[in-house]
Parts: C-alpha cells; structure tokens; sequence
C-alpha cells in the first residue's frame, strides 16, 4: 500500500525510447523500398508502388525523429501523458511493469479500447517499485507478451 503522504507519482521521460540509426540503416531501408518498388511494377500493381514510396518516406522520416520529453503523472484519477492524453483508471484493465536495459523500464498499460489496446510508457527503472505500488492499489497487475510488432520494431531499430 503506497504511503498515504503519497497521492501522485510525477515523473520526465522521452516519449519513446531512441535508437541511433547508422547510414548502413537508411541505405538498407532505401534498397529494400526499391525492391518492393520494383516488384509492384513488374506485377503491374501501381497503387502498391505509390504505397511503398509513401511508406518509406514516412519511415525515414520516423527514424529521424528524436523523442519529446514528456511529464508523466500517476494519481488517484488515473494517468496523464503530459498534457496530451488522460487514461481514467476506468478506462484501463490493467498494468504490467518491466526493467529493460540502459535504465528505463517500461510501463504498459491495457485499455478497453479494442483499436489500441496497450499504452506503453517508459519509466526509470529506480522508480518501478514506487509505481507498481501505487497502482496496485487502482488495477490489476497482469502478464504481458510483446507481440511480433514489438519484437519486429527493435530488431530493425524503432
């Protein structure tokens, strides 16, 4: 049970976690996309091109884009993601908290809402007791697989 002094857990951390992509990464990413290009107009399938050359601008410019730093606050509502999203404890089923390497854990929060069921949020990992402490107290703690995106994701550096 969380001390009673304590009624929000108030923390700052990058949005996401930043992987440094090398121009090896970019050049792979690039002839990749020429492949599948290539592939589309020898099957004559024009829309699946155009989506391919979409798709890797978009990807190139993701792999550019550095973290925010965001303020994070747990309290007895629920959680905010700085000032841009509010999850009501009513609104969530569940957490699952985790250690990974290089400090930073990773809070994954399930939501009722079937089109994006997780929130992930990434915490210091010297602050996970006090968390998970605290949100015992409002949800269930519940085992969480990291699915084949998830896996994908950081195996190419997202």
């Amino acid at each position: 049970m969380p001390s009673p002094n304590i009624e929000e857990i108030i923390w700052q951390a990058p949005e996401f976690q930043y992987r440094h992509k090398e121009l090896e990464w970019y050049w792979l990413s690039i002839i990749a996309a020429g492949i599948l290009f290539l592939f589309a107009l020898w099957q004559k399938n024009l829309l699946f091109a155009i989506f391919i050359v979409i798709a890797e601008i978009m990807l190139i410019v993701w792999a550019n884009e550095l973290p925010k730093n965001l303020q994070f606050k747990i309290n007895k509502n629920g959680v905010q993601i700085g000032g841009l999203k509010s999850y009501y404890f009513e609104e969530l089923g569940g957490f699952h908290i985790c250690e990974k390497e290089g400090g930073w854990g990773e809070l994954v929060l399930k939501t009722r809402n079937k089109l994006h069921a997780y929130v992930k949020i990434l915490v210091f990992n010297k602050d996970i007791p006090e968390i998970k402490k605290f949100l015992k107290e409002k949800l269930p703690e519940m085992e969480y697989q990291e699915s084949l995106s998830d896996h994908l994701g950081r195996r190419i550096g997202f």
